[in-house]
């Protein structure tokens, strides 16, 4: 439990941060910057929807206190990985990408968190293993669709995003050293954030149901985060130049992840009624 809460206070330390102390002036050099103007909406548009995904951790965090083991740890997994691969990313984008200065707290805090949530794994339960999701028929047909979406969007904003698009454009541009890698390591970290949807929907097939069922919903909440901070930017005119198509493609994202969760136990039905 003392893992726990320390992971609890650090995460809420490092969503407070990256509110309230980073924002103003990563935002401030990015539109300041020579980049396109669609690349800076873009990005200051993920810069708000990846705050509002680094303070589901601390939240999730204190929800997982009364879960059983089998669902608490291989959520407090995901959070060690994703905590962890934030910190490595911006680590390996100032040294080889923008050779930028390291802030110590931007890859201290994650990696801080990260070890903490896998410390704070209960023990396996005793016994037999629990007993994996079961889907009817109509469920498991809306999981290989969901799957399918999940991993054309992780490699479309992987390769082509990256590569292609708005971080190659914030590289070429004459914005600080400090601003580009904080924001071109949140790029990268979102594309562990998709990756990591189509993975959690393949491995879902195997895990047991409660785990399942929080694990993606929790990863729907995540995309449903950038879908609304892409859709509020266009509603209320600081994104003027984005693509609606990225609001939309994100909710259905965020819908099928959803949807594909095992129901609850009281909710379950037979293979012949899902038929």
């Amino acid at each position: 439990m003392w893992a726990l809460g320390a992971a609890v206070a650090l995460a809420t330390v490092t969503a407070v941060l990256r509110t309230f102390v980073q924002a103003a002036p990563v935002i401030e050099a990015l539109m300041a910057s020579d980049a396109p103007a669609e690349s800076q909406q873009a990005l200051r548009m993920m810069w708000h929807g990846m705050t509002a995904i680094f303070w589901t951790c601390p939240v999730v965090l204190v929800l997982l206190r009364n879960r059983p083991a089998s669902v608490t740890r291989p959520v407090l997994g995901c959070l060690a990985l994703l905590n962890g691969s934030q910190a490595v990313l911006y680590a390996v984008t100032g040294l080889w990408v923008v050779h930028g200065p390291l802030s110590v707290p931007e890859w201290a805090l994650p990696a801080a968190v990260a070890v903490l949530t896998w410390l704070a794994r209960p023990a396996r339960s005793p016994g037999p293993p629990a007993a994996q999701a079961r889907r009817g028929r109509g469920r498991l047909v809306l999981l290989w669709i969901a799957l399918i979406n999940a991993a054309f969007n992780a490699v479309f904003h992987t390769v082509e995003g990256t590569l292609m698009s708005w971080p190659a454009e914030l590289l070429a541009s004459d914005t600080a050293a400090g601003p580009k890698l904080t924001l071109y390591a949140m790029w990268l970290f979102s594309c562990v954030l998709f990756c990591a949807v189509a993975v959690t929907m393949a491995r879902s097939l195997w895990t047991s149901s409660a785990a399942c069922r929080f694990l993606l919903r929790y990863l729907a909440v995540l995309v449903a985060a950038l879908g609304v901070s892409w859709a509020g930017a266009i509603a209320f005119g600081a994104g003027p130049d984005l693509p609606l198509i990225g609001p939309v493609s994100l909710a259905l994202q965020a819908v099928l992840a959803a949807l594909c969760a095992p129901p609850e136990p009281s909710r379950q039905r037979t293979p012949a009624q899902e038929e």
